[in-house]
């Protein structure tokens, strides 16, 4: 069973004053390349209908950076070559074709076929997925160099040459020898006993695929796994040690074969179902809005919730220690110590009282209260926007174990919308941004952690990102740099938008509404591409963004130094 764990937000890491963006008209240089070759991309089918599908295709990035030398950008053109573009601070160019990818004319006729995809798991070596059932090693050498791509293993990896797409893949060594975990993503149509278990016309399957070798020559399949999901997923990574995956999804995804061991079913671990009795608290603690009480027990570990020190006591009466924790904010805490299990809160009747108190405004005696009666109006469902509607199934973080199947933790996110993904560390597995309130928050996996430990750590914040996100209908692209200085929103065509962390302005301004002096200006600046082709992928550095559409490469210098001036509006500028 996994464990539950909540998300532990940073305060240190909240404006609570944010003010919004000011529009900028500081020119972002722009600088362009011409596609020999067009970009090779694959639509929806008529058998390809299903929500599942859909989320395939409308998520896949048609540009590739390379963490080893974010100066360079790749693509696979409409013949399947692998295609390099340097970028330099004054020109973007098409260097050449790097590698090619086998069989276009006979993979391009498969039935049910995904887009090709590449991803890098080390200086010398890249993994592609040909989207028609084909997985690929390719050895690069050196990248920087002019050195031709030599595939080194090539494999149908999935039963019946299954068309999937390539999502993730990393490199790592157990006891000298190499494993290579691919992870690779199709959809099936549901059978009747699938319909009846997982009710959905349609399954998004994870075939979680491992490949070996102890010279980085000669190359193995030596284990397949496989998850279902009666839901599409949001998020898919794992971990960089190869040990786990953590999958973000509206819905459970549950392990349902693996070649080596077999899968069981987890037990239900509710010891009444069992015919057991529930086990004995190891201690027993209260609260209310204020404080936290526990005793007996020492207690180590990240408390729910931050408390004030110099107001927090502990007492020893007849051989029993009573600890006082008083709360920095009035809220409720689910645990005193995350991830421990062992206590029992016991509800303080002060506390009780105090939850009838609030609750007994939300409900009435009559069938059809006057909604004008007394000063305060009730809840009206129709002044909810579209950004905040949640999904009606709760959305979770789950972390599996590869070895065991299970779940190790979890985290329930149903309402926190999955807002995009972006690596921030090539050394560590993709961060992901959930919508807490209106701010979009980073949060970044752990290669490895204890069960008792927090899988996912706060590590950036973007200002009212959830709602800015949310007034974007034609958006296509979300993602932002890996130090977490700006985030892109990119449309379906013509347009993205660049949203930057506050920075510090050379002469400070006044608001006009309520006379505070401002130091620290969040810009909001706007690419407008000449060209009107379909954006098929978008990536960026600290320095630069990348967008890719059907006939052009662009290079936007986002960092460029410019300061902002006093002369910037100031008028909030939130869409």
């Amino acid at each position: 069973m996994a464990d539950k764990v909540e998300l532990c937000v940073r305060r240190e890491l909240l404006d609570p004053n944010f003010d919004g963006y000011k529009l900028s008209l500081d020119p972002l240089p722009t600088y362009t390349c011409k596609l020999g070759n067009g970009i090779a991309f694959t639509s929806l089918s008529e058998d390809q209908y299903s929500y599942h599908h859909a989320k395939l295709f409308g998520v896949h990035n048609h540009l590739y950076v390379d963490p080893w030398n974010t100066d360079c950008v790749y693509f696979i053109d409409s013949g399947w070559s692998i295609v390099q573009a340097l970028s330099t601070g004054t020109s973007v160019t098409v260097t050449g074709n790097v590698g090619i990818v086998p069989d276009l004319n006979r993979q391009n006729s498969v039935t049910g076929r995904l887009n090709a995809a590449l991803c890098f798991v080390s200086e010398d070596l890249a993994v592609v997925g040909d989207g028609a059932g084909k997985l690929h090693l390719y050895f690069t050498g050196a990248r920087n160099s002019s050195q031709p791509w030599k595939i080194v293993f090539s494999n149908d990896p999935l039963e019946n040459i299954t068309p999937f797409l390539l999502v993730d893949a990393v490199l790592h060594t157990v006891d000298s020898t190499y494993k290579l975990e691919c992870l690779c993503v199709h959809v099936i149509e549901c059978n009747a006993e699938q319909k009846d278990k997982y009710r959905s016309t349609h399954l998004t399957v994870i075939e979680w695929i491992t490949v070996s070798s102890g010279d980085k020559i000669t190359w193995v399949q030596e284990r397949s796994r496989r998850l279902y999901g009666r839901r599409p997923y949001d998020y898919a990574a794992f971990s960089k040690d190869g040990s786990a995956l953590v999958v973000g999804a509206e819905a459970d995804f549950v392990f349902e074969y693996d070649s080596l061991k077999p899968v069981r079913e987890e037990e239900p671990m509710d010891a009444e179902t069992n015919g057991q009795e529930k086990p004995e608290p190891e201690y027993t603690w209260s609260q209310n809005t204020e404080e936290v009480t526990c005793g007996n027990h020492l207690l180590k570990g990240q408390l729910f919730g931050d408390i004030d020190v110099e107001g927090s006591t502990w007492t020893i009466q007849d051989q029993r220690v009573e600890v006082t924790l008083s709360k920095c904010e009035e809220q409720v805490w689910s645990h005193i110590v995350v991830g421990d299990n062992r206590g029992e809160m016991t509800m303080d009747p002060a506390m009780i009282a105090q939850i009838h108190e609030r609750l007994a405004g939300l409900t009435s005696d009559q069938m059809n209260p006057d909604p004008e009666e007394g000063k305060e109006k009730p809840y009206n469902s129709q002044q909810l926007e579209e950004c905040d509607v949640f999904p009606d199934e709760s959305s979770s973080i789950m972390r599996f174990d590869g070895d065991t199947h299970k779940i190790t933790h979890q985290t329930n996110t149903g309402s926190h919308q999955f807002l995009f993904s972006a690596s921030l560390d090539k050394d560590k597995p993709l961060a992901l941004c959930l919508r807490h309130d209106v701010d979009g928050i980073m949060w970044q996996p752990e290669n490895q952690c204890k069960e008792t430990e927090l899988p996912w750590q706060h590590v950036a914040t973007f200002n009212a990102f959830g709602y800015v996100q949310a007034s974007k209908q034609n958006r296509k692209f979300t993602l932002c740099a890996p130090d977490c200085s700006f985030a892109i929103i990119c449309d379906i065509w013509r347009h993205a938008y660049v949203y930057r962390q506050p920075e510090p302005i050379a002469t400070p301004v006044r608001n006009r509404k309520d006379g505070r002096q401002i130091s620290h200006v969040a810009k909001q600046q706007v690419v407008s591409l000449e060209c009107t082709d379909h954006i098929v992928g978008v990536q960026a550095t600290s320095q630069k963004l990348y967008i890719l559409t059907e006939s052009v490469l662009h290079a936007v210098q986002i960092n460029s130094g410019i300061q902002i001036q006093s002369s910037v509006s100031e008028t909030s500028m939130w869409n």
